[in-house]
C-alpha cells in the first residue's frame, strides 16, 4: 500500500499536467468549450504549488518538464489540422509530421518556461501567508502574459492560440483588448486560474491553515473578472453603429488546393469567377462599392501583360465594381527576380490603382529562413522559390466624393496585432483579410484562424471583412461580433459563396484606441521583461545547484 501511494505521488503531477493540456485544448476550436479556459490550468498550477507546499519546493527542472507536458498535449491536439497537408501539399509525409512535431515542441517550450519561472517564484516567495499567496496570484499571471508576448515577437513571432483567443465569441469579455490587447485578456483568465488554484490548495492535505484567513487570492481574481466584464458591458452598450456604411461584395470560389495551380484547371477557375462575379454585381441596389477576391485567387500573375488572369480581371472589373484581387506578383531588378504575395486594386476601367505586398511571410511556407545567406537552402522552398516581404502598410482610398479607406492583411497576417495597429495608425478604417485556407479544408484550422481576426477588430475598434478561398468568409463589427459567416465545413467539401455586406466606416471623429496608440507597451512588454528576468534567474538557480561544490 505504501509503495502504491508512493507511485501515485510520483505520477500525479504528470497526470495533472496532461489534464491541463487536454482541458486547454477543449477551450479552442473545434471543441469551443470556452468556459473551460477559466479552470484549465488549475491542475498544472496545483502540481507546482502543492509540490512546493508538501515537500519544501517543486524542483525547477521538474516544473519545466511538467509545463512542456501540458504544452505538448495542448499543441498536438489544437495544431492537428496541420496534418491536412497530407492531402493538399506535395511535401513528403515525413516532412509534414516532422514540421508538426517541431512546431508543437517549440510552442510547448514556452509553457515549460512559464512553469519553471513560476516554480522559482514559489521557492523564493513561499506559500501559506496571505501576502505570499497574493503576490504569487499576481506574479504567476504576469509570467503567462510575458510568455505570450515573447512568443508573439521572437523569431518573427507566432501568436497563435493565445489563451485569450479561446474567448473570441465572448464579446463582452474581450472588450478589454482595446486597452491591453489579447495578452491582457489572457491575464484575466490566468488570474482566475491562479486564484482558484490557491483556494483549492487550502483544502488539500498537509496544507490546511491553522486559522481561518479570508480568500483574498480568489477575491483578487473575481475582482479583475468583474471589472473586465463591467467595462465590457458598458463599452458594448455605448457602441453605436456608424451612420456611414459601404457595400462590400465577397467572392468565395472554393477552389480545391490540389487543382489551384494546375494549368489544366485554368478554364474551370476562370469560369467560376465569371459566374460568381455576375451574381455579385446583379443586385437591385446596384453593384457593390468594392468586390473582394481571396488570397492568390488568380491562376497566374494579374500584372502579366499577356496573361489570361489579367484579361479576366480587366473584363470583370468593367461590370461596375472595383476589384481587390489576391495574386502573386513578379518583379525583376537586373538579373534578380523577386516574388510577392500581393493584393491589387483594379478600378472599373481595369487599371491597377494600388497594390499591397504581404509583409509578414510564413517561414517554410513562403520562404526558407537564412536562404539568402546559405543559398543551398533555397532548394527547400516549398513553391520552388522564396517570396520577398513587403515593407509598407498600404492604405487604399476609395470613393469619389465621400472617401473611405482600408488596408489588407493577407493570410495569417491577421494574427499579428502589430500589422493591424500600423495600418489603422496610418489611416485605414477597415481591415480586409484575404486568405486561402483551402490548405486546411475540413479541419479546425479555418475556425482558429478566424478567432484571431476578432481581436484585431476589438483592439483597433474597426470592422474587418474576411474573404477566403474556402474556409470562413465573414464580416466582424468593431466590437468583435461576427455578423455573418460562411460555414467552415469540417468533414465535408467547401461550397462556393457570394456575399454582400453593409460595412460600417468610422467618420472623421474616429479616435484611436489606447492599444492602437501604444500597443503592448501598456502591459505586454513590461510583463515580458519581468518574465524574461525571472526565467534567467531560474536558469541561474538551476545552474548553481548542478555545479560541483
Amino acid at each position: 500500500m505504501i509503495r502504491l501511494l508512493g507511485r501515485i505521488r510520483a505520477i500525479w503531477p504528470w497526470l495533472a499536467a496532461a489534464v491541463s493540456g487536454l482541458l486547454l485544448a477543449l477551450a479552442f476550436p473545434p471543441f469551443e468549450s470556452s468556459q473551460i479556459a477559466w479552470v484549465a490550468l488549475i491542475p498544472l498550477l496545483l502540481a507546482l504549488l502543492y509540490g512546493g507546499a508538501t515537500s519544501g519546493a517543486m524542483p525547477i527542472k521538474l516544473a519545466f518538464k511538467l509545463g512542456v507536458t501540458t504544452g505538448m498535449v495542448f499543441w498536438l491536439i489544437t495544431m492537428s489540422w496541420l496534418l491536412r497537408l497530407f492531402d493538399t501539399s506535395p511535401a513528403p509525409a515525413v516532412l509534414i509530421v516532422l514540421s508538426w512535431l517541431l512546431l508543437c515542441g517549440y510552442c510547448a517550450l514556452y509553457l515549460g518556461i512559464f512553469a519553471m519561472s513560476s516554480a522559482w517564484l514559489v521557492q523564493k516567495i513561499g506559500i501559506g501567508r496571505i501576502w505570499q499567496n497574493l503576490l504569487l496570484t499576481v506574479l504567476i499571471p504576469i509570467m503567462w502574459v510575458g510568455g505570450e508576448v515573447v512568443r508573439s515577437f521572437l523569431f518573427t513571432g507566432f501568436p497563435w492560440n493565445l489563451l485569450a483567443i479561446s474567448q473570441y465569441r465572448s464579446v463582452v469579455l474581450i472588450q478589454a483588448a482595446q486597452w491591453v490587447g489579447a495578452p491582457g485578456v489572457s491575464g484575466v483568465l490566468m488570474l482566475a486560474n491562479t486564484g482558484l488554484a490557491f483556494t483549492i490548495l487550502r483544502y488539500l492535505p498537509h496544507h490546511k491553515p491553522k486559522h481561518y484567513t479570508p480568500h483574498l487570492e480568489l477575491f483578487v481574481a473575481l475582482l479583475s473578472m468583474s471589472l473586465c466584464f463591467r467595462a465590457g458591458v458598458l463599452l458594448v452598450k455605448e457602441h453605436t453603429p456608424e451612420e456611414r456604411t459601404v457595400t462590400i461584395g465577397a467572392i468565395q470560389p472554393a477552389i480545391p488546393q490540389v487543382i489551384k495551380w494546375t494549368d489544366e484547371q485554368v478554364d474551370r477557375i476562370q469560369s467560376t469567377f465569371r459566374r460568381l462575379m455576375a451574381q455579385s454585381v446583379k443586385d437591385p441596389q446596384g453593384p457593390p462599392d468594392l468586390v473582394i477576391w481571396p488570397e492568390t485567387a488568380t491562376p497566374y500573375c494579374v500584372r502579366d501583360e499577356k496573361g489570361s488572369s489579367k484579361d479576366l480581371v480587366e473584363e470583370l472589373s468593367r461590370l461596375g465594381s472595383p476589384l481587390l484581387v489576391g495574386s502573386m506578383d513578379e518583379t525583376s531588378v537586373g538579373w534578380d527576380v523577386f516574388y510577392y504575395n500581393a493584393s491589387f486594386l483594379f478600378n472599373t476601367n481595369g487599371v491597377i490603382t494600388r497594390q499591397y505586398y504581404k509583409q509578414h511571410l510564413v517561414p517554410f511556407g513562403e520562404y526558407v529562413p537564412l536562404s539568402g545567406t546559405f543559398h543551398w537552402l533555397a532548394a527547400l522552398a516549398p513553391m520552388g522559390w522564396n517570396c520577398s516581404p513587403g515593407h509598407e502598410a498600404t492604405v487604399f482610398t476609395m470613393g469619389a466624393t465621400r472617401k473611405w479607406t482600408f488596408s489588407c492583411l493577407i493570410c495569417f497576417e491577421d494574427i499579428m496585432s502589430g500589422l493591424s495597429r500600423r495600418a489603422v495608425k496610418n489611416g485605414a478604417r477597415l481591415l480586409v483579410n484575404q486568405t486561402n485556407d483551402a490548405w486546411f479544408d475540413r479541419s479546425a484550422g479555418p475556425e482558429q484562424h478566424l478567432s484571431h481576426c476578432v481581436f484585431r477588430c476589438v483592439e483597433n475598434r474597426v470592422a474587418a471583412v474576411r474573404v477566403a478561398n474556402s474556409g470562413i468568409s465573414c464580416l466582424i463589427d468593431p466590437t468583435g461580433l461576427i455578423v455573418e459567416q460562411t460555414e467552415n465545413g469540417i468533414g465535408r467539401p467547401p461550397e462556393a459563396a457570394v456575399l454582400r455586406w453593409q460595412v460600417p466606416i468610422p467618420g472623421s471623429d474616429f479616435e484611436l484606441t489606447p492599444y492602437t496608440r501604444y500597443g503592448d507597451w501598456l502591459l505586454g512588454i513590461p510583463c515580458g521583461v519581468v518574465a524574461v528576468v525571472c526565467f534567467v534567474l531560474a536558469c541561474m538557480a538551476v545552474r548553481r545547484k548542478t555545479l560541483p561544490m
